[in-house]
């Protein structure tokens, strides 16, 4: 009798573990890993959109709202993650709020000519360690090296 009551015991607790394991931790993790491969195909599909056009307006304006709910997405996240979690996307050299802020300028500058577009996709893709286009990664360092240059 005592052994069926101890194994009932072992069997609650492991089933409160693995509950625990599974929705505190696992949960906000596939969340996350969801909002990367969001954001990839969302820069992917926006990345070179100029507004000059009118067809490509009504483009840049869906990219704007897109980019933007993303940004906000994964500051969401950034927000209510779990310590450990957090702690190990730090360690793994992820960056939700460059990310998130990355997005948000993206999502201000799509569209324009200006080369804080290219700027932003580069700090997102940074941030949630996705690709990034050797091209665009020089700019960005050329235009690290020439801020607070006089000219």
């Amino acid at each position: 009798m005592w052994k069926w009551m101890i194994g009932s015991a072992v069997s609650v607790i492991l089933a409160i573990a693995a509950w625990f394991a599974t929705n505190y931790l696992g949960r906000p993790l596939l969340k996350f890993i969801d909002l990367r491969s969001e954001a990839h195909e969302t820069i992917f599909r926006y990345a070179n959109i100029l507004s000059e056009r009118p067809a490509s307006l009504a483009h840049a304006e869906d990219g704007r709202a897109q980019l933007r709910q993303l940004g906000a997405k994964i500051d969401a996240l950034r927000v209510v993650l779990p310590p450990p979690i957090g702690w190990c996307l730090s360690i793994c050299r992820y960056d939700l709020r460059t990310a998130a802020e990355g997005l948000t300028g993206l999502s201000n500058s799509l569209g324009t000519h200006d080369s804080d577009t290219v700027w932003f996709r580069v700090q997102a893709q940074r941030a949630l360690r996705l690709p990034i286009d050797p091209n665009e990664q020089k700019r960005v360092e050329v235009r690290k090296r020439l801020d607070g240059v006089p000219f």
